[in-house]
């Protein structure tokens, strides 16, 4: 695994030193093109002295945004943003918790399981090739697993907290829910494929959460299985499942192993219904199109081009001249805090086919 990494490595840089260069340094892009480097430098200098990105969940935000740099080619070692990816790393390390597994900070907000999950994955994505900081990355890991398997829940789900331990505060939802789950699903998936060891029940149990998850009438994903009645929509009122949780829940699928069957096939068809540009409303569009660029990478040929096509020449659209992406109307987070999250998660999409993220490897 770790040779697979560094011969990548060596590829992926090439790209990273393409996209950090200025505009006169590719061909003209076309106008349903992103500008990619621009917002990879937007990105970097967000960066705050720490090494964090964000107000509030800065774990979270410093995972995705670090994901973001990764995927452009550069590593803690090599690359025009190793430094910001070093500082990054060890922003993350630093908020390791006493008990050397779970990944917690004061800034964590409404889930700390969020914030643990995506500063894990991008642990994992960083180990192999962070150097005098593997070593150091390899506890982490180890730890971060730990804690997610002890934050699981007995139906396989989790919710929003770590180790299932809900806080003083009554109006916090308490129970499990899809995206507290594909969170730690991912973290793990990505511990699995850098050679950590995992418990096999955990996956397993986490997948038949997913499946079970699944709305019998539309193909779609219910937010939460655990609450009475099952909650079919974030959304309050709302009796359909929402594109962003089925995007999410079909993306994990592929990453436990779900390449083929009516499952999958059918999320894929509910999904179809929001190719840009959709007319439905799209909460969490970027969140939802972030998981929606996996699966769809990952189905390949007629159909997934299509789609990917598509979500490009959207995101050129949406971009703003500062090379960043806007707030997002419907997420619940500060605006500085929705455009980085967005930011990160748009590069993430217009960089999946590169492959220097081994979590979207094919």
């Amino acid at each position: 695994m770790a040779g697979a990494r560094r011969g990548r490595a060596w590829v992926a840089v090439g790209l990273a030193a393409l996209l950090a260069a200025g505009p006169g340094a590719a061909t003209a892009r076309a106008r349903d093109q992103a500008d990619v480097p621009a917002a990879l430098r937007w990105l970097a200098q967000a960066q705050g002295a720490d090494g964090s990105w964000g107000q509030v969940n800065k774990l979270a935000i410093t995972g995705m945004a670090g994901l973001a740099l990764l995927a452009s080619g550069s590593t803690p070692q090599r690359g025009p943003y190793a430094q910001h990816i070093t500082r990054a790393l060890q922003f993350v390390l630093a908020a390791q918790a006493e008990d050397k597994k779970a990944l917690q900070h004061a800034s964590s907000g409404y889930s700390a399981i969020h914030n643990h999950g995506y500063a894990l994955l991008f642990l994992t994505q960083a180990y192999g090739e962070g150097g005098p900081l593997d070593e150091r990355l390899r506890r982490a890991i180890e730890g971060g697993v730990q804690a997610t398997i002890e934050s699981q829940r007995r139906n396989g789900g989790f919710s929003y907290f770590l180790y299932d331990r809900p806080p003083p505060r009554n109006d916090m939802w308490r129970e499990d829910e899809a995206s507290t789950t594909i969170s730690q699903i991912q973290a793990l998936r990505g511990a699995r494929n850098g050679g950590f060891q995992v418990a096999r029940q955990a996956l397993e149990q986490a997948g038949a959460y997913i499946s079970r998850s699944q709305h019998p009438p539309t193909g779609g994903f219910h937010y939460s299985i655990g609450s009475t009645p099952p909650r079919v929509s974030f959304i309050e009122g709302d009796d359909r499942p929402t594109f962003a949780i089925t995007a999410a829940a079909t993306a994990v699928l592929h990453a436990l192993g779900t390449y083929q069957g009516p499952a999958l096939e059918r999320g894929i068809a509910y999904m179809e219904a929001f190719i840009p540009p959709s007319r439905r409303k799209t909460p969490f569009f970027y969140y939802a199109h972030y998981y929606a660029a996996q699966v769809m990478h990952l189905e390949g040929g007629p159909r997934g081009e299509r789609w990917m096509k598509a979500i490009r020449a959207e995101l050129a659209a949406r971009q703003r001249p500062d090379g960043s992406w806007p707030t997002d109307p419907e997420d619940t987070l500060a605006a500085g805090d929705s455009q980085l999250l967005n930011t990160a998660w748009a590069l993430q999409i217009l960089l999946i086919d590169s492959g220097a993220l081994p979590i979207h490897e094919r």
